[in-house]
């Protein structure tokens, strides 16, 4: 990572966070088409069910018709937060942005990246079944397995193994880093839905043209969140990667 400021190998909470939101910032506007579709793509099975007059308030859906378009769409956004890490490598390192080269690589990708995610989800299914701690353990560690599976060549169990490689050395550094992005976002995602609660007051009450405008502002910041959280996994990625 080159163009932006890439993160020492001893690099701090600190300065993780810092490289990641350097990142963030220079590669949102060029990705944040791709991270809109990847969310829209994610809740197509919910707008289908509340559509379909349910509520989501009851725990998951048993419908075989919501698991249908839950898988697929699954697949699509895998794929297409791929092509837009791909993309946020492509910026920091100084490569040259091709649309079509990035989905085309994403897509190669796409196999590997969604046998490695079932591999990863059963591991952590165990992890949680002794004791929860190895789950726990298993999840930090995970963080970086996009990047690993985009930009190292590895098969799926291989590419776990990597993950735990990486990460362990700095494992309670990995997970502070990661809890305070999170806390991050969740105070602006109430910041804003706090924000969009007055509005909806003022223009009284809950109609179609507030519920639109809530569901689109809802979205965008779902959309610069993925965006945020591609760039810190590369940033784990690379520091961890360049202290192995």
């Amino acid at each position: 990572m080159t163009a932006s400021k890439p993160p020492r190998p001893n690099a701090s909470v600190s300065d993780l966070l810092d490289a990641a939101s350097q990142l963030f910032r220079a590669t949102l506007l060029k990705c944040l088409p791709f991270a809109m579709v990847a969310v829209l793509c994610l809740e197509i099975p919910n707008l289908y069910w509340v559509a379909s007059g349910h509520t989501l308030s009851f725990g998951l859906p048993s419908d075989s018709n919501y698991w249908l378009l839950a898988y697929p769409a699954s697949a699509v956004t895998a794929f297409i937060v791929s092509a837009m890490m791909l993309r946020q490598r492509a910026f920091a390192s100084g490569a040259t942005i091709d649309f079509r080269a990035e989905l085309g690589a994403a897509g190669r990708r796409l196999p590997l990246v969604l046998a490695s995610w079932i591999l990863a989800q059963l591991s952590l299914f165990v992890g949680v079944m002794l004791l929860i701690l190895p789950g726990i353990f298993l999840l930090v560690c995970y963080v970086v397995l996009l990047p690993v599976l985009l930009f190292e060549n590895l098969n799926p169990y291989t590419a776990l193994v990597r993950c735990i490689q990486l990460v362990l050395p700095h494992w309670w550094k990995v997970l502070a880093t990661i809890v305070i992005a999170l806390l991050v976002l969740l105070v602006c995602t109430l910041a804003a839905a706090a924000v969009l609660s007055i509005l909806a007051a003022l223009l009284g009450g809950p109609g179609a043209a507030v519920q639109a405008m809530v569901a689109a502002v809802t979205i965008g910041i779902w959309a610069i969140g993925c965006v945020f959280l591609s760039a810190l996994a590369l940033t784990l990625h690379s520091a961890a990667s360049s202290s192995a």
